[in-house]
């Protein structure tokens, strides 16, 4: 799709035909699902015990659902404290064990053994996140409420994370280890839904500076105006009045604006100096005041905004954006953030807990993270062993209990996209690229589950909207 130029030269419309040409945004009905991740207990003396063990009681009912429909009701479920390797010659049939999965992993940091490995004078810090925590020693252990048990066969530690909640069905082997034969995830439910013929805009990765600096601005400012439907003829505007609603995707701010050496500071070093991150949240306000007073816009918070870190993450507080936030259509929302909008059931999320799976295992795509998500029905596995959570208490929020129709995850390298079927249901997962690499942003068509890159060239020679259904 490119501007239609002949529009663009012509003479202005007269008002009579302007009447005919005006489109009306579209609108759809909207529900935000997010109140589970406002309502987290923020309590820190419970602990995190108590968040696994919701975790393994919400989804086991899952799994073994699953194994019956693949076994048959003639079995049953064991805890581990129930093995005897002693019997396991006498017992010859296969059992189902449901746990959750530990990954002994040798890289995986740990202040304790940082500060064993030195003398008391040679004392360091420990290193900062590495990029791989993976080796060929890593093996994985089933835990349950009970004990533990050391887990061999048709099972493969590199494709797996901590936290993952799973069934083993298979038999006891000697030596306090179970031998695997296949490893049965949750079948979760997921109602079939039709859409509506309206559209939502994805972006992610916008890492505004505060200043003139950046050369994508021009990009992101042209993405603005074809959002409220100012830049281009008939037909883009067309395209954009369909829109009903744009999400940011989190780190709307860049990573230099945190100022982390000055946490490192005394106080009185720096009680007069302006935080960085002001210039940033200043000019993020007036672009989504520019979208906000024709389309509705949620922002949800990302690694590098001014949230808490620790997932799932707390609202951006809306006194940052004191001209958006004058627009009814505004909303500062969770991350992950959950909703309906037009017939859809919509998951999005940050993108952090994709790279910490990056991080804990041998999967590096993108999208195969997000089927991963959606077939171990926990979006955050790795919480709270390599990435920060609230210590919950009744419930785990994070865990996927209704399949979405679409599953988003932001501020990721690329945007790619699959389609699946799950338990007789569509779902589309979608991974966002930052927009300050890529200078491109998402329109999905609600109705066919279809979306459609749109890039942005601010290059004067080559000032084109370009969009791709295919990516």
């Amino acid at each position: 799709m490119t501007v239609d130029s002949d529009c663009l030269l012509s003479n202005p419309l007269s008002s009579s035909v302007r009447a005919e040409v005006r489109i009306n945004r579209c609108t759809a009905k909207y529900q935000n699902n997010s109140q589970k991740f406002r309502d987290v207990d923020k309590l820190y003396s419970n602990q995190y015990y108590k968040t696994y063990s919701e975790r393994l009681h919400t989804l086991e009912p899952m799994i073994v659902q699953q194994a019956r429909d693949k076994y048959g009701q003639g079995f049953k479920v064991f805890k581990v404290s129930e093995l005897n390797d002693e019997g396991a010659a006498e017992r010859r049939e296969n059992i189902l064990v449901v746990g959750t999965v530990f990954k002994q992993e040798e890289n995986i940091p740990s202040i304790l053994k940082e500060y064993a490995e030195k003398s008391e004078d040679q004392v360091t810090l420990p290193e900062g996140h590495k990029e791989k925590y993976t080796s060929e020693n890593d093996h994985l252990i089933l835990e349950d409420d009970t004990m533990r048990v050391h887990l061999i066969g048709n099972v493969e530690p590199e494709y797996f994370v901590n936290g993952v909640i799973v069934g083993v069905w298979g038999k006891e082997a000697r030596g306090g280890k179970f031998d695997v034969k296949e490893v049965i995830l949750p079948k979760i439910p997921g109602p079939k839904s039709e859409g509506e013929e309206v559209s939502i805009v994805m972006m992610s990765g916008l890492e505004l500076v505060g200043d003139d600096s950046g050369e994508y601005l021009e990009a992101i400012q042209l993405a603005v105006d074809w959002i409220s439907g100012s830049a281009g003829g008939p037909t883009d505007q067309d395209i954009a009045s369909k829109i009903e609603r744009v999400v940011l995707a989190g780190n709307s701010l860049a990573e230099s604006t945190m100022n982390k050496e000055d946490t490192l500071k005394a106080k009185y070093l720096t009680a007069n100096k302006e935080a960085g991150s002001i210039a940033a949240i200043r000019q993020l306000d007036e672009l989504m005041a520019q979208m906000a007073g024709s389309v509705s816009v949620d922002i949800l918070p990302g690694a590098n905004d001014p949230a808490s870190g620790i997932l799932p993450q707390q609202p951006l507080h809306k006194c940052m954006f004191p001209q958006t936030r004058a627009y009814p259509t505004f909303q500062s929302v969770t991350n992950p953030y959950s909703f309906v909008c037009g017939g859809r059931d919509i998951l999005v999320i940050g993108g952090e807990t994709i790279r910490d799976v990056m991080r804990n295992s041998d999967l590096t795509d993108s999208v195969e993270i997000l089927e991963k998500f959606i077939r171990w029905g926990h979006v955050a596995p790795t919480c709270p062993d390599t990435l920060g959570c609230f210590p919950t208490l009744g419930e785990d929020p994070q865990c996927i209990t209704s399949l979405p129709d679409i599953l988003v995850a932001g501020n990721q390298d690329a945007t790619t996209w699959k389609k699946l079927t799950l338990n007789g249901k569509e779902v589309l997962l979608l991974s966002i690229g930052r927009f300050c690499k890529t200078k491109e942003v998402v329109s999905i068509r609600l109705d066919i589950l279809e979306p459609m890159v749109m890039e942005f060239d601010s290059m004067l020679e080559d000032s084109n909207v370009n969009s791709s259904p295919e990516h």
